[in-house]
């Protein structure tokens, strides 16, 4: 199938389940996590998701088939936030759940939904965006720009 018959469109609350499908398989695809583990993700994401895609606070776009197959897609998650110097805005943007089912990789998807992602939040007034990179996303992420920063982590279990 050539790419023009793909066309994206935004998320909405009845994508629920494949979005959870695809962050499962994103997990899934770089070994983070067994199949309970990710079974309890899916399950305690789900009621957060439902809300977020209601309200707004999780906006996704979504590329698909012309028979109507979703087959990749992408997230930004939209929280209040303290103001930071050079932004001076108190929401924080972070893009999650960029996949893409494994036929249908190379073929510019994941390219396509970060454009609208960053085209989206530039039209939104956000001068910064946060992503936890896979090593299978990490070429594409610095082709666009992403830097790595100095985050810190800390597991308390």
């Amino acid at each position: 199938m050539e790419l023009e018959t793909i066309h994206l469109r935004e998320a909405t609350p009845e994508d629920q389940a494949v979005i959870l499908a695809h962050r499962r398989g994103m997990f899934r695809d770089m070994w983070a996590g067994t199949t309970e583990q990710l079974d309890r993700m899916v399950q305690a994401t789900a009621p957060w998701l439902a809300g977020a895609l209601a309200d707004g606070s999780y906006h996704g776009w979504l590329a698909e088939t012309a028979e109507g197959r979703v087959v990749a897609g992408g997230g930004v998650i939209v929280t209040p936030w303290l103001a930071r110097p050079r932004e001076g805005d108190p929401r924080h943007a972070v893009i999650v759940n960029v996949y893409t089912e494994p036929g249908w990789r190379g073929r510019g998807l994941a390219r396509r939904i970060m454009e609208t992602i960053l085209a989206w939040l530039r039209q939104q007034g956000f001068r910064s965006v946060d992503l936890h990179a896979s090593d299978a996303g990490r070429h594409l992420y610095e082709t666009l720009g992403f830097e790595p920063t100095n985050e810190m982590r800390l597991r308390l279990d």
